[in-house]
Parts: structure tokens; C-alpha cells; sequence
């Protein structure tokens, strides 16, 4: 099954309900650090991560988020060398 990177944060107030989704996140992630996280997900381990972390969101937290990785370097590895539009150019990665 195809995966794609993507960034997950989150922001939750409660420790232990942090804690919790902070396992879940790392059992995907390839790197990260406090609340931010690369992880590779299938469509079907996107969605099991989403469903998972809004069980653990209250509605005085902060957010949540998966979004897409989509930068020039990752489509340039891609075979695509020509630059694309509304991506993040003005720094890039290397890990």
C-alpha cells in the first residue's frame, strides 16, 4: 500500500491524554520532537491515527493536525524537475 510523509501535531492540555497520543504518534513516526512528527501513513494508518487522536482531543485543546508533506525536493525525487506552485521552498531538510 502506498504511504506518503506527513506532519502530525498537536497541542493537548491534559498530560495523560498527551502521553497517550504521543505513543500512538511515535508508533508511525520516522522523526519528531516534542509534539511535531514525520510520519509515513498509508491512507488506511492516516486514518486509524486521525480517529484515534480525536478520541483523545477535548474541545480545550489546542489542535491537531495531519498535513501532507509537499515540498520542491519531494517532488524533484520524484522525476518532476520542474518547480511547483504553493510549496515551501524557502528552507528544506535533510535527515
Amino acid at each position: 500500500m502506498r504511504q506518503r510523509l506527513y506532519i502530525v501535531g498537536y497541542d493537548i492540555s491534559d498530560p495523560k491524554r498527551q502521553a497517550l497520543l504521543r505513543y500512538n504518534v511515535k508508533s508511525y513516526s520516522a522523526t519528531g520532537q516534542k509534539s511535531a512528527y514525520e510520519c509515513m501513513l498509508s491512507l488506511d494508518s492516516k486514518q486509524q491515527l486521525t480517529e484515534f487522536a480525536l478520541s483523545k482531543v477535548d474541545s480545550g485543546d489546542a489542535f491537531f493536525v495531519i498535513e501532507t508533506v509537499r515540498t520542491y525536493w519531494s517532488q524533484v525525487t520524484k522525476g518532476n524537475l520542474s518547480k511547483p506552485e504553493n510549496t515551501a521552498t524557502g528552507h528544506f531538510y535533510i535527515g
